[in-house]
Parts: structure tokens; sequence; C-alpha cells
């Protein structure tokens, strides 16, 4: 079922991929559209943070979705289910549609950037905004999420061992089923700590970017240095869908048979 929260995660940044490099490339030989067309200004920042948005609450509802695979709570595992899976990746869909719309009015070119054009009330809720939704909220959720799993499986261990009247099939059986748990553990917290290391130099420009709000007069070299950090930053963020491949190879021999059933 978390697969599909995983699927819907990877269309949403392989559409944010193929649009910015798409602009990037096309501003190679000709005027950057982002700073130079006003409307394509706000069609790129509300794109971006859409499709940005949803991709972070799609991962972490694969994170909810394995809590739910996990829990001794039948009715929690009942929710995990195809169905109530494709609702939450629609609603998400809906919201991160929604949600952005008021950077169209908010965002222009200014002084040959793409940024909020509406003074510092206006700059500080967008920064605020994207912290909170962006950041802070997947990673409590999904560290959340990784604790309580790593306790639903100890659960689970406690209850095998309390049946000491094994055949060796069943031992076997539970030993495959133990390490199945094990690396299906390791490779949530991997992908929690790889999602934190990639989207933590984004975080801290933002944070940067927020406390810098009044200043007015900055320098060329330092707007120059702040655009060249805000786009390494962002660059940092699209390298986390690129890397799960190799995070969970890596991290798991049991890849190829634990991937659809490490949760069951």
């Amino acid at each position: 079922m978390f697969l599909l929260d995983f699927l819907g995660a990877s269309v949403t940044m392989l559409i944010q991929a193929g649009f910015a490099s798409a602009t990037y490339m096309y501003s190679v030989y000709y005027p950057n559209p982002i700073v130079t067309i006003g409307v394509y200004c706000k069609i790129w920042f509300y794109t971006n943070q859409s499709v940005s948005m949803m991709f972070r609450w799609m991962l972490t509802a694969a994170c909810l979705d394995r809590y739910a695979l996990s829990s001794t709570n039948a009715r929690l595992r009942h929710y995990a289910n195809i169905k109530n899976t494709r609702l939450t990746v629609i609603i998400i869909v809906i919201v991160w549609i929604i949600l952005p719309i008021p950077l169209l009015a908010l965002n222009g070119v200014r002084a040959g950037t793409c940024n909020v054009i509406y003074g510092y009330a206006a700059s500080l809720y967008n920064n605020i905004f994207t912290m909170i939704n962006g950041y802070a909220i997947p990673i409590i959720t999904m560290t959340i999420c990784s604790i309580l799993i790593q306790k639903n499986l100890a659960n689970k261990r406690e209850r095998r061992h309390i049946n000491i009247h094994q055949t060796q099939g069943e031992n076997n059986k539970q030993h495959l089923e133990r390490r199945r748990d094990q690396q299906a553990l390791v490779m949530l917290f991997a992908q929690i700590f790889v999602y934190f290391i990639l989207t933590t130099p984004w975080m801290i420009y933002n944070i940067y970017s927020t406390l810098t709000l009044d200043i007015i007069n900055k320098s060329a070299n330092r707007m120059a240095i702040e655009r060249f950090v805000y786009t390494l930053s962002s660059l940092t963020v699209l390298l986390f869908p690129t890397s799960s491949f190799y995070l969970y190879t890596l991290t798991s021999s049991m890849y190829p048979i634990s991937m659809p059933i490490q949760l069951s």
C-alpha cells in the first residue's frame, strides 16, 4: 500500500525535475524566463512549491502507512489498504494544488529576481509556511513513525518467542521474518536520515532568508552569494528521490524480496 505513496511522490518529483530542467536548459541560450517574465515567475514559484509539498507529504503518508501495517491494532492495519492509500494521495494532491495559490499573487519579478514582492509580512508568511509544512511536519512525523514502528516490531518479536514448541521450518520462517523486519527498520531510519541531511541546507537557507528580510540594501556580491546558496540548497532537495534506489539496495540485501511485504 505504501508503495502507492512512493509512486505518487516519484511522479510529482519527476514533474518538478522536468519543469526545472526545461527552464534551466532554455535559459542557457535565452534570457531566463523566471527573472524576465512576471507570469512565468508566478507559475514557477507556484509549481515548485505545489509539487515539492506533494512529494514531501506523500513520503510522510508512506511512513504513516508503514506504521499502520506494523501495528498490533486491527483497526489501524485495516486502514492500510489500497483504497485508503489512493484516497490519501488524491487528498494530498488537491490540498497542495489549493494551498500555494496565494503565491500566484504574492510573487513577481523585482530587481532582476523572482521573489515575494509585497513586503515584509508577505515574505515572512511565505517562509514560515514553507518551513513548517515542507520541513518541520514531515521530519517530526517520520521520526515519530519510525520510533513507533520499532516498538511494534519489538512487540512482534516478543509474541514470536512465546511459543517455544516450534518445528525447524517454523524457526527458519521466524528467522527470515525477523531479518526482514530488521532490514525494513534499517531502511526506514536510513530514509529519514538521508531526507534530513539533504533538506537541512534548504531549511537553513529559509531560516537565513527569514532573518534577513528587513535588510534592504544588500550588496551585489551578497545577493549573488545568496542566489548561489539558494540554487545549491534547492538542488540538494532534488537529490533525495533520485537516491531512493541506492538507499534501499545499500541498506538491505533483501531489498528485491522485502519491499512489497516488509511490514506485513
